[in-house]
């Protein structure tokens, strides 16, 4: 990005959305800062040319396209595919353009739709169905009325597109729907289960703001986002913490427990490639998704170790998701990007607590230490700083317990932050399946290397590890139980 050496959200996405970079602190599908005076934003065309995005291209065009975000539909990761502002906080616009389209322009409307915003998706006064109940965008919480300052219904306008079924039930076939809750996410999967040519057009609103609750565990447990019967420190089944960390905290509420983001992500890629293979036109018959999941960046920001956790797992099974479709599908490419590092996540791994000899590995059955602190950058003739450690539910609170290795020992580790912002941290950017090679960044292949070092000595050498040869690890009698990166392929080689 220009004009900043980290990374933002709103440059970052612009810069994957139109293909060079832009200025890295005010663009938002424009190059450029709206809020300055006078303003800098500017359109701009993608790199192909085109005036818009890859994604308004491609759907302009007739290809199916959809955005799926565990966040506000408008977050920058998904928004500036599709929405071109001058101020990334101008929600109640970038949602209107998302599901209208452009001012002054007959864009063709995405395919799929799903995150959260109802905040901005109904009209003025309007009373929502969510809760605001995170606190979200300055205003009381728990409250319930829309944040836009026009008369639009934008998931009325959604609804009364298409074929003229006014249902909104995808059981009986309506083609333009509208979901807000686990119930009506139910049904229409259970819609596509039932019918294999089923592709509706979907807009799924399922919170005010976020989907995730990002705030620091001990902020959430004292606001009551605690799941009954489990005690301080307790987790529960499948490692589920006993924050409630998406959604509402009461099963009462229509936003309690709302689609993850592989389910979305599955939902959408079944919808896309449904309706990419009923396009009339053969070089429309392929899909574009763009999904994010927000929640690692904003649970990184609130240095919400747990929260991280559980969303880069979601994370992970939503990349699966898309790596089952590319075994099925080899001429598919699918790429993971990312803006910047938040909070600086750093994972240590102290040892137990008087035991001898050390080690960090704790035995069935007992319990790892509390989270303590870690000495750092200490001043000159000073002590280091100590800077804290999350564990399972914030500061001073059990360590995190691995999962068992190998040889099943599992291994006690904290995570500390270098800060709240974005830094630049480790980003990857990965490619798999069509394509792949040219982004020179592939899944890696799993191979063992007979490596030889050749050190400098004062005699001489090279001072360097010279690869002698290797053997690629692969599977082509099928032992691995589930789909692989190269499932058709005759070596099947594996990755990771």
């Amino acid at each position: 990005m220009n004009n900043v050496l980290t990374g933002t959200s709103n440059g970052g996405a612009t810069t994957h959305a139109f293909g060079y970079k832009v200025d890295g602190l005010g663009s938002f599908g424009k190059d450029g800062d709206g809020n300055l005076n006078p303003p800098t934003d500017r359109a701009i065309r993608s790199l192909s040319g085109y005036p818009g995005s890859i994604m308004r291209e491609a759907a302009n065009a007739g290809i199916p396209v959809g955005i799926v975000n565990d966040g506000h539909i408008g977050e920058p990761g998904t928004g500036a595919f599709l929405a071109e502002v001058g101020n990334r906080d101008n929600w109640q616009e970038i949602t209107r353009q998302i599901i209208m389209g452009r001012p002054g322009i007959q864009d063709t409307a995405p395919w799929v739709v799903m995150g959260g915003g109802e905040a901005d998706t109904r009209p003025r006064g309007a009373t929502l169905l969510h809760r605001n109940v995170n606190q979200e965008r300055g205003q009381p919480v728990n409250s319930r009325t829309s944040l836009r300052t026009d008369d639009l219904d934008l998931e009325d306008y959604w609804n009364r597109q298409g074929g003229g079924n006014p249902s909104n039930d995808p059981l009986q076939g309506d083609d333009w729907i509208v979901v807000k809750t686990r119930a009506e996410f139910e049904r229409l999967r259970q819609a596509l289960r039932q019918n294999p040519n089923y592709a509706p057009r979907v807009l799924g609103i399922f919170a005010y703001q976020d989907l995730f609750n990002d705030r620091n565990e001990e902020d959430l447990i004292q606001r009551g986002f605690v799941r009954p019967g489990l005690q301080p420190g307790q987790v529960g089944p499948n490692n589920e913490s006993r924050i409630v960390l998406f959604g509402d905290y009461d099963p009462a509420q229509p936003g309690y427990n709302p689609p993850t983001f592989a389910e979305m992500v599955e939902v959408a890629i079944t919808i896309l490639d449904r309706a990419a293979r009923q396009q009339p036109r053969p070089e429309n018959r392929r899909f574009f998704l763009v999904a994010e999941s927000e929640s690692v960046d904003d649970f990184g920001n609130s240095n919400n170790a747990v929260g991280v956790l559980h969303a880069l797992k979601d994370t992970d099974d939503a990349i699966g998701i898309a790596l089952n479709y590319l075994a099925r599908n080899p001429n598919t490419l699918i790429l993971t990007a990312a803006d910047s590092d938040a909070g600086g996540l750093q994972v240590f791994t102290p040892n137990r607590s008087g035991v001898t000899p050390p080690t960090t590995v704790v035995p069935e059955g007992q319990e790892p230490d509390k989270a303590g602190g870690v000495g750092v950058n200490p001043a000159a003739g000073g002590p280091a700083v100590s800077n804290p450690m999350d564990g399972v539910e914030g500061r001073g609170t059990p360590l995190f317990l691995s999962a068992p290795d190998t040889f099943g020992k599992r291994m006690q580790f904290g995570i500390g932050w270098s800060g709240s912002p974005d830094v630049h941290g480790g980003i990857l950017s990965q490619a798999a399946g069509l394509n792949a090679s040219v982004l020179n960044s592939l899944f890696y292949s799993c191979r063992l290397y007979l490596v030889q070092p050749r050190p400098r000595t004062p005699q001489g050498g090279p001072g360097d590890v010279q690869v002698v040869r290797y053997l690629p690890l692969r599977d082509p009698n099928r032992f691995v139980p589930f789909p692989i990166l190269n499932e058709n392929t005759p070596g099947r080689l594996l990755t990771g």
